[in-house]
C-alpha cells in the first residue's frame, strides 16, 4: 500500500467516527425536548387567586 492509500483509510475512518459521534450527539440531545412524553388524563384546573 502507497502513503496515499494508507492516509486516505485514516481520513475515511477518522471521518466516519466523528460523524457516528455527532448523530449519537444530535440523537441524545433531542431527548425530551418537547416536554412530557406522556398525555395528561384531564385537563389542568385553572388556578385561583386569593385576595
Amino acid at each position: 500500500m502507497s502513503r496515499a492509500n494508507i492516509s486516505r483509510m485514516k481520513m475515511r475512518s477518522i471521518s466516519i467516527y466523528i460523524v457516528s459521534l455527532l448523530l449519537c450527539g444530535l440523537s441524545l440531545a433531542a431527548c425530551g425536548s418537547k416536554g412530557d412524553l406522556y398525555l395528561p388524563e384531564k385537563p389542568a384546573a385553572p388556578q385561583r387567586t386569593s385576595n
